[in-house]
């Protein structure tokens, strides 16, 4: 899942650098909401001048995500338990959070890129239940956008929460790396 102000095909263009040998099908939705100038999408909206979000969207585009998801791993004939969920930014938040929803399903794993723990007021998220799933964890030493504290919560959380947590730090801002992708395909490829 995209960040704010991407679309789908932006994550989607890493596909073939990650899986290179098409072991996996790779679905990426776009966010609910349009960018003003029609350029990108996000999951909520974020007041560029301010950084306000606003969270009120972010349960809606979490249980359009949930639904998509479930609609597109049954149509493929895949089980949930053989999904991973994953996305950069917004799309980050949005992974953990369906990992961690009351009732969510039992992911293969979860791939959080430049993000922290979702701390949406009206969505609950209980990342203690790990159970030695797999998560890759990435994110820019440089990244002013979730601030040098988030990467360091969201560690001690998911390492208190019993999940098997690899995560790596890269020097650069928020943003994705062909490194990145690399280190994501070397994770996948113990995940399934």
């Amino acid at each position: 899942m995209h960040g704010y102000t991407a679309e789908q095909h932006h994550l989607a263009s890493y596909v073939p650098l990650v899986d290179p040998d098409e072991r996996f099908t790779a679905v990426a939705p776009r966010g609910p909401y349009t960018m003003p100038d029609g350029d990108g999408a996000g999951w909520w909206d974020i007041d560029l001048q301010t950084f306000e979000h606003n969270w009120s969207q972010f349960a809606d585009s979490l249980d359009t995500l949930e639904a998509f998801i479930a609609t597109e791993a049954e149509a493929a004939g895949v089980p949930l338990e053989r999904c991973i969920v994953g996305g950069f930014s917004q799309g980050g938040f949005l992974a953990l959070a369906l990992a961690g929803k009351d009732g969510a399903p039992r992911y293969a794993g979860v791939w959080a890129i430049c993000c922290g723990v979702p701390q949406a007021p009206d969505v609950t998220v209980d990342l203690s239940n790990g159970d030695g799933r797999p998560v890759l964890f990435q994110w820019g030493t440089e990244d002013i956008v979730i601030g040098p504290d988030a990467p360091l919560e969201l560690i001690s959380t998911l390492e208190a929460g019993g999940w098997d947590l690899r995560h790596h730090s890269y020097e650069m801002a928020h943003s994705q790396t062909i490194e990145m992708m690399i280190d994501a395909r070397s994770w996948l490829a113990g995940v399934l």
